[in-house]
């Protein structure tokens, strides 16, 4: 599966949250107290962006409606309960983030943007390396022409949009050239889903799902004890019947990656969890279920 996701049109209320820092900024002699919040980040050779909590920027209503809806989606999506204290960024002329990794902030990363999408910068892109540049030489051909492009993946900051990614991947921000004013810049809100543990919606308790997978947990045990090492996170989603029969069972996200030469035991792990959980009985209850299930391999 791919190593992110880009989700447009995100959020109902985007235009909000981008208004509210247009006017903090849109007066160039205020003083009012939300123009002095903002950290200059400078790691020489690494980070170079303007930088505040964005719990802390926003007014509390705004801020919390948009941060109940982002955890939400990560609860349904990813299994993850929460997301880590985001920042909001703006990136000016020669703001950047060269390359780097993010572990173990969290299982996936993500970036939000309120960035304008009529831009009067160039650059400003996520960057992420691709899987066959980490993987240089399996794939070598001589006869080939490889330039920028074809080592990373470029995504544009778009307005209202939502970047998920795999934060194990060097990555980073594309140098912005071009505007120095902060109406004008890459504006983006940005962090980790955290926590992941299971995801109950229906008739289902959170402690029935757990004691009802201790038997799925427990043949995974012995299907791990014969694959090498394996890395990542897999996120499956289980659709049970009032009856406790899983009816449907649906792969939302994997990571998994092989710390050894041994690539055939990520599909075969992957075919393994499928079997093992699409068998799970459940308890029987008045209506029927959806499970969210994150699994983490280390």
């Amino acid at each position: 599966m791919k190593n992110y996701f880009v989700y447009p049109q995100f959020y109902s209320d985007s235009k909000k949250l981008r208004q509210e820092f247009v006017d903090n900024f849109k007066n160039a002699k205020a003083t009012d107290a939300k123009r002095f919040v903002w950290d200059y980040w400078y790691d020489e050779d690494q980070y170079h962006l303007i930088r505040t909590p964005a719990f802390y920027y926003f007014s509390k209503k705004l801020y919390q409606d948009f941060h109940s809806h982002l955890v939400q989606w990560g609860r349904e999506n990813l299994g993850c309960h929460d997301i880590s204290p985001p920042w909001l960024s703006y990136y000016v002329d020669g703001c950047y983030q060269n390359l780097h990794s993010d572990v173990p902030h969290g299982p996936w990363a993500f970036v939000y943007s309120l960035t304008p999408n009529q831009k009067e910068f160039r650059g400003g892109e996520t960057l992420i390396l691709k899987e066959k540049t980490l993987n240089y030489w399996s794939d070598f051909n001589e006869q080939k022409k490889y330039e920028y492009k074809s080592f990373v993946e470029l995504i544009p900051s778009k307005m209202n949009q939502l970047i998920v990614f795999d934060p194990r991947f060097p990555h980073g921000v594309s140098e912005v050239k071009g505007t120095r004013d902060p109406l004008k810049a890459r504006l983006v809100v940005h962090g980790w889903f955290v926590n992941p543990r299971p995801y109950v919606v229906g008739g289902l308790k959170t402690a029935q799902v757990q004691k009802a997978l201790d038997g799925a947990f427990a043949q995974l045990s012995n299907v791990l004890s014969k694959i090498e090492l394996l890395n990542g996170t897999v996120s499956l989603r289980l659709q049970v019947s009032p009856q406790g029969h899983v009816q449907q069972l649906k792969l939302l996200t994997s990571t998994l990656k092989s710390l050894s030469s041994v690539q055939a035991d990520e599909k075969y792990l992957l075919k393994e969890l499928k079997q093992i959980f699409a068998s799970s009985i459940f308890p029987k209850t008045s209506q029927a279920s959806s499970i969210t299930i994150p699994l983490m391999f280390k």
